[in-house]
């Protein structure tokens, strides 16, 4: 398909509209490649049209006026789909737009002709039954009604039965990065759109009751919007506004009310030391209030300089990494500093429309565990047992990976503990079972360690967004260390278990390796919470 995008966006690249169009011709790409070209309005030398009607009348079908609509006319004829982009400018079309439009008249006839919709038009000089159009078009207002009416009537007289719109309310916010998670998700949905389109010369109902949705509600857009113009609050004296304020505002602005109970009270402080402002967050009774004076005791207090706070916030820098860097210090509660991204949006990545949500699987630690603590419980007392229990729990605890996440390390932990069952059936001496048994879990969690991710994180992410904590350092770092603990502790185990098994404590074995892990438990706890917090205070 050849397609000719007519960028009307008087910012050009810059324009919050082309983000739209891109992501609608990635999904038609996605199906099939096309025969794409861009015309950028605002660099092109178009003069209005004067309304001689010489094109109808002393150069039939061709312009009169020497500028470069004489090389775009044929690649508009030429076109099987015309994409106009452009913002709504005062109710209508940017004037740039207009002017190319009203510039096609040598593509008409002078005579009139009945409208099967009613009334009379001028009918097209050429063949273009097979053209098709699209309407993409952002505007900074939250609503269409009063508002395009008379754009979209101008597009459906034009082209009528040959044309489909996608039109995004709000879209000054694809401008603020700190709101990419929902323009992005919105993006994702107009990709959608673009694979349909590709696949059937449509876009389905779904989709356009999603690209219908507001981006954020009314009074949400309405603040952040305000928010976002960096305009002094004083005409008497407009220097005196500070300059983190407005970033503020549209911060608060953003703040999810689902990710806190209505029983929940904090307060965040930020403190912007380059600037030397400082601002509130209280959050109560699910609403969020910020304040400039009168401050409350801080439940967690940040420390950084604006300008990386303002990276931060754009994705431009990792949150975790800066901390870890002492580019910033937080002190007070880190639980809280933890919620941040929950509670005022996120700058996750992300250009996929959300599918049907389908509850994530968790990894639960209990199905590495079981079949090593069977070995060593039973190992000292029945081994045959022991091994027959052992292979028989690796054998169905996989069966439960359809309700729970099973991770690479409960894979090779059955291997090694079916490997040691069968030795125990084979009756290899028990003292060997049980210092191997210690020494190849050790070294399992050991050697995960120098992995991308250890083994503790698999289990304590679901604490932390999912997946998502994978891409926090400071997590990564506080569970490497964790794990790497908890490898040398099993390690030693087994040449402590070599000493008890030599004793009168023998059978006793299993339960006594059993309990000091309970007791590196609750230090795993401490530690977990500790030294995340101990990195924050810089």
């Amino acid at each position: 398909m050849k397609i000719l995008v007519i960028n009307g966006s008087p910012k050009g690249n810059a324009s919050n509209t082309l983000k739209l169009t891109r992501s609608f011709l990635e999904g038609m790409n996605s199906v099939e490649q096309h025969d794409i070209e861009f015309i950028d309005l605002v660099r092109t030398n178009i003069s209005p049209c004067t309304g001689c009607y010489g094109c109808w009348t002393k150069t039939p079908g061709t312009c009169v006026l020497k500028d470069d609509m004489a090389d775009y006319i044929p690649k508009v004829l030429a076109a099987d789909l015309l994409i106009w982009n452009f913002p709504l400018y005062y109710f209508g079309m940017p004037s740039k737009t207009k002017m190319f439009l009203d510039r096609l008249l040598p593509t008409t006839l002078p005579y009139m002709v009945e409208r099967e919709a009613g009334g009379t038009t001028h009918p097209y000089r050429y063949e273009l039954s097979h053209q098709k159009h699209l309407l993409i078009s952002t505007s900074g207002l939250y609503s269409t009604q009063n508002n395009y009416d008379s754009l979209l009537k101008q597009f459906e007289i034009l082209y009528y039965g040959h044309y489909d719109k996608i039109i995004c309310t709000e879209g000054e916010l694809f401008r603020v990065p700190q709101l990419s998670k929902r323009t992005n998700q919105y993006l994702g949905y107009v990709k959608q759109a673009g694979i349909e389109y590709a696949s059937s010369g449509k876009i389905s109902e779904e989709s356009k009751n999603h690209l219908e949705e507001l981006l954020y509600p009314a009074q949400e857009f309405i603040q952040m919007a305000d928010a976002s113009w960096k305009i002094a609050e004083s005409k008497e004296s407009p220097k005196t506004e500070k300059t983190a304020l407005n970033f503020m505002r549209q911060m608060g602005a953003t703040f999810n009310k689902e990710a806190v109970s209505p029983t929940e009270h904090f307060v965040i402080e930020m403190k912007y030391t380059d600037l030397n402002e400082s601002y509130q967050f209280v959050i109560e009774d699910g609403k969020c209030t910020l304040l400039t004076q009168d401050f409350k005791p801080n439940t967690v207090l940040i420390e950084t300089p604006y300008e990386i706070w303002m990276k931060i916030s754009e994705g431009k820098l990792n949150g975790a990494q800066a901390m870890m860097d002492k580019l910033y210090k937080v002190t007070g509660s880190f639980e809280t500093m933890m919620k941040m991204n929950t509670l005022f949006g996120s700058n996750e990545e992300s250009n996929q429309a959300p599918v049907t949500q389908v509850k994530e699987k968790k990894s639960v630690m209990l199905m590495l565990l079981v079949p090593w603590i069977s070995l060593w419980i039973l190992l000292p007392l029945q081994p045959k047992i022991a091994g027959l229990i052992a292979i028989t729990l690796c054998a169905l605890l996989p069966l439960l990976s359809v309700k729970i996440k099973q991770t690479i390390y409960e894979k090779i932990g059955y291997v090694l503990v079916c490997l040691l069952g069968l030795g125990a059936l084979m009756g290899i001496e028990t003292l060997i079972l049980v210092l191997l048994s210690y020494f190849l879990f050790g070294a399992l969690w050991f050697i995960s360690t120098f992995t991308k991710i250890p083994l503790t994180a698999y289990y304590s992410s679901a604490s932390l967004n999912g997946e998502e904590a994978y891409k926090n350092p400071l997590f990564i770092k506080t569970n490497r260390i964790l794990t790497m603990m908890w490898g040398i502790l099993y390690i030693l185990s087994s040449v402590l278990s070599y000493f008890l098994m030599k004793s009168f404590l023998a059978e006793f074995t299993g339960l006594i390796n059993y309990a000091i892990p309970s007791g590196m438990g609750l230090f795993t706890a401490w530690f977990a919470k500790w030294y995340p917090a101990k990195v924050a205070r810089g």
